[in-house]
């Protein structure tokens, strides 16, 4: 899980240093926080703007119903001067009472293209932003020891029996309970032969009188 955007946005609580702090300690390079606050920045940046250009959307809008309930000439010609694109992010109702319903209709395709833009621009930001993201540990508890090498790491509690205990494979068994014999085994059929002997006899024949019953 990755960590929280707001961790990093010092106005909204978050301690970036904090979590720069916790790759270093972690033997990592602090400088992806950064990288990270720069990406999320941007992607804010381009947040707001899109806000802003889907209220402008809505100013559009309105003129465009007004001056069509005042019933007024739709106008053929839909050349916007420059001075008026220029101001695309910031316009009101009244800036645009001179403009006819075409104009201001190819405004909104100005508009819409720009949209597009942004939405394709925070996209990318916001991609950018994750992989980055990704790249970052959990912020360290203070009680953790600071190393480099997992075999320093502390024991915090146990539960249980944690003895340890050899572990015998099935050729170290029966050797210790004198099962077998390889050498003769070997010695008669080649190989891998063995001959049973002794308990391994027994239990030989129990297993295969259970399997006839």
């Amino acid at each position: 899980m990755v960590l929280d955007m707001d961790l990093f946005r010092e106005e909204k609580g978050g301690n970036p240093e904090a979590i720069r702090n916790s790759q270093r300690q972690r033997y990592c390079d602090p400088s992806i926080v950064d990288k990270v606050i720069e990406l999320d920045q941007a992607w804010r940046k381009e947040r707001f703007l899109l806000d802003v250009l889907n209220r402008q959307k809505n100013v559009l809008s309105k003129a465009i119903g007004e001056k069509m309930k005042k019933k007024e000439a739709q106008g053929s010609d839909d050349n916007v001067d420059d001075s008026i694109v220029s101001k695309l992010e910031s316009l009101k109702v009244e800036d645009l009472s001179a403009l006819t319903v075409v104009q201001i209709k190819k405004l909104r395709v100005l508009l819409d293209e720009k949209m597009n833009e942004t939405k394709a621009s925070m996209e990318k930001l916001e991609d950018d932003r994750h992989q980055s993201l990704i790249q970052i540990g959990n912020i360290i508890h203070h009680s953790v020891p600071v190393s480099d090498d997992e075999a320093n790491n502390r024991v915090e509690r146990t539960h249980g029996d944690i003895t340890s205990r050899k572990k015998y494979s099935h050729v170290d068994l029966v050797v210790m309970i004198d099962g077998f014999d390889g050498e003769r085994g070997t010695a008669v059929a080649g190989g891998r032969g063995y001959f049973l002997k002794g308990p391994l006899v027994f239990l030989e024949q129990a297993i295969i009188q259970l399997a006839l019953q």
